[in-house]
């Protein structure tokens, strides 16, 4: 019986000669098939920790599906299909952006997640024991086509036709979140959103700190915050701080996992940050490159605290507008 990594490479191989008859008239359906890859505005390039990386589109991860629409060598352009954007094409479309070809595998209908990450890190088990390690790890937000086994373990079928194991406490039921009761939702998406604190700020970053021994960049922008802490609380919104804007319920007052937007200086029509609301006068956010993930007075970040601010109010040339995707 072939190993586990013999399976894999066969797989790889076979992908990329489905890939590389592609050509440009691919739309094919795909899927990322390892645990955290970076979406770069051009071919050949890559991330760059530390700095600010304006090639840095976003990240995505294990599972995650898109739209394959031409390859270039060993780089496949593609639309990120559940990452919403607007900005590019002036269009709503998938986020558009290269990743190595050789990380996509055909999308499978038969794996429709059913759980979705809540913590930073899953651990990953390559047997129900748990006596053997995987190298790999899945970030909060992954979702995965799993069974519970008693409560214990969740068994996920990969999808090189191989199963892993992750503790039960790692994910949650997809379905199980969506029929929560709003408070019960911003709550956990206060939860998530706490666990990026002190983490870095990284442009085009969709991803939880893994520490320095990582290969891996990673770090979260303000609108990649924002994005995963809804997302692990199973609801879906854009990409990027102006859609998540243009896609929000405009209101009056936020309340707790509600949104409070700045946008460009002088340019009120250009969202490009965003803040999540903690309650009691707090926000997190992420600030900007090199400086991390923080809980502040919302007073003391803007200069007037919440009961001073109305929707429209400018500071410092920014302006501020508030929305919702709650009850």
């Amino acid at each position: 019986m072939p190993s586990h990594y013999t399976l894999h490479i066969s797989h790889y191989t076979a992908v990329l000669v489905l890939l590389s008859t592609a050509g440009c008239a691919s739309t094919r359906m795909m899927a990322v098939s390892v645990p955290l890859v970076d979406l770069r505005a051009q071919p050949r390039t890559s991330a760059q920790p530390d700095v600010h990386d304006p090639l840095e589109e976003s990240q995505l991860f294990y599972g995650e599906r898109v739209r394959l629409l031409k390859t270039q060598g060993e780089w496949a352009y593609v639309e990120a299909t559940e990452q919403p954007e607007f900005t590019h094409a002036r269009r709503w479309q998938g986020y558009p952006g290269w990743v190595p070809a050789k990380v996509l595998v055909p999308f499978d209908p038969l794996l429709e997640p059913e759980i979705i990450v809540t913590e930073k890190w899953a651990s990953v088990w390559n047997d129900p024991y748990r006596s053997s390690r995987s190298p790999w790890r899945f970030s909060l937000g992954t979702r995965l086509k799993a069974t519970d086994i008693g409560g214990v373990l969740w068994r996920v079928e990969l999808l090189d036709g191989t199963d892993a194991w992750l503790d039960r406490p790692a994910a949650q039921p997809l379905a199980d979140l969506k029929v929560l009761p709003p408070p019960e939702r911003r709550r956990i998406i206060l939860r998530n959103a706490q666990l990026f604190l002190g983490d870095a700020y990284y442009w085009g970053g969709r991803s939880p700190s893994a520490g320095a021994s990582s290969h891996q960049v990673t770090g979260i922008d303000c609108s990649g915050l924002v994005n995963l802490a809804y997302r692990a609380a199973g609801i879906d919104i854009p990409r990027d701080a102006h859609e998540q804007f243009l896609r929000a319920r405009p209101i009056e007052t936020p309340g707790p996992a509600d949104l409070i937007f700045l946008s460009e200086r002088a340019n009120p029509k250009r969202i490009v940050h965003v803040m999540l609301y903690a309650g009691e006068g707090e926000v997190i956010e992420g600030p900007g490159t090199g400086k991390a993930v923080h809980r502040i007075d919302l007073a003391k970040r803007l200069g007037r605290p919440l009961d001073e601010l109305s929707p429209g109010a400018v500071i410092d040339e920014q302006t501020v507008f508030f929305g919702s995707y709650l009850p």
